[in-house]
């Protein structure tokens, strides 16, 4: 199977079927309001400083996609966008286009547009010998200079490549690779569902990374993606993977809880609007990143995507002045009540 085919089953999966995880760990999360909150609405700054970028809001589209001729137009869509309202974006895994020159397009297409932060991406497992040979130091300078990036995630999705049925099964050497790629690029740790641990974001301090994207367990599960192309494959093996891992990993927000610190973390997985996001930056977060909400809406149109951004902007001005946040900083400062599996979580690590 190619990585262009693959690309776009993943898209129409998560389109057509129910790939979330059983429970969204954000919905544990209460706030405690202020009823008086002696602000004014349209005094509250939402602009943010992220990797040296300035951003109109802490919000990022989360690295999605690329590298199949009908992904192209959902970037653009994206792009517009994100260029529109000033917010920041990254692009699927870009091995397609390393290994595929002609689908390039699908991917640079976002450097059309003032996007005020563009992430390349690409996946941790092809920094070391896999099947094929790992990516050289070339192969990643054409992904960073394909998208005019500004940075450079570099996702980890081993849960996924379990339940692949092409999945990568290395993983020694990826550490020491990652500490020097990360001299020559800005370099953002990107989970894809799973979440990070503290031990997890210590690695990547010591490496050099300069951002962490959390990608927990809440929202999208790509075992249970894998579920579903197993099944059409008639690879019975790795659809009982896939299912069996469908809710691996750690809690978006404890994964943000474990994070914090020393990096910006990028919070993300599950985060389905303004109220998430806010959430996110509550438990010290710089920014949030959502994914599945922005390719359904990128796969409409870009004005469909510009209606998500200003929704997902008025929810969040909404709880920044009912809790008398008038910055972004001021949202780390409100109280907060955990609670079900969530709470579960917190007690225990």
């Amino acid at each position: 199977m190619t990585i262009e085919k693959r690309k776009i089953d993943h898209i129409r999966i998560i389109a057509e079927e129910d790939v979330s995880h059983d429970h969204n760990y954000w919905n544990d999360i209460e706030i405690v309001q202020k009823s008086m909150p002696e602000i004014d609405y349209d005094d509250i700054d939402l602009s943010i400083d992220l990797l040296g970028k300035k951003l109109s809001m802490p919000i990022i589209i989360s690295s999605m996609t690329g590298g199949h001729p009908d992904t192209k137009k959902i970037n653009e869509n994206l792009a517009i966008a994100a260029a529109e309202k000033k917010i920041g974006m990254g692009v699927g895994s870009e091995r397609a286009a390393i290994d595929n020159r002609e689908v390039a397009d699908t991917y640079s297409i976002i450097t059309e547009y003032d996007v005020p932060l563009r992430i390349a991406n690409i996946g941790a497992p092809q920094l070391i010998r896999q099947k094929k040979n790992a990516l050289s130091d070339d192969d990643i300078k054409y992904a960073v200079d394909l998208v005019k990036a500004d940075a450079l995630a570099i996702h980890f999705n081993f849960v996924q490549e379990m339940a692949q049925p092409e999945g990568d099964r290395n993983s020694k050497g990826i550490m020491e690779r990652l500490s020097l790629i990360t001299k020559k690029y800005r370099v953002i740790a990107k989970e894809t569902g799973a979440g990070f641990s503290r031990m997890d974001a210590m690695d990547f301090m010591k490496a050099g990374v300069a951002a962490i994207d959390t990608g927990g367990r809440s929202g999208t599960s790509f075992s249970a993606v894998e579920y579903h192309r197993g099944l059409e494959s008639n690879n019975f093996q790795k659809a009982r993977v896939g299912e069996s891992f469908w809710n691996w990993g750690i809690p978006s927000p404890v994964s943000v809880m474990m994070c914090e610190g020393e990096l910006p973390v990028i919070a993300s997985g599950g985060i389905r609007n303004g109220l998430d996001v806010f959430k996110g930056l509550m438990l010290g977060a710089s920014a949030a990143g959502l994914a599945s909400q922005f390719l359904k809406a990128g796969m409409e149109s870009s004005q469909e995507v510009i209606r998500l951004i200003d929704t997902i902007e008025a929810e969040l001005r909404s709880a920044m002045f009912l809790t008398s946040s008038q910055s972004v900083n001021d949202i780390r400062k409100v109280r907060r009540i955990y609670t079900g599996r969530l709470l579960n979580w917190t007690e225990q690590i």
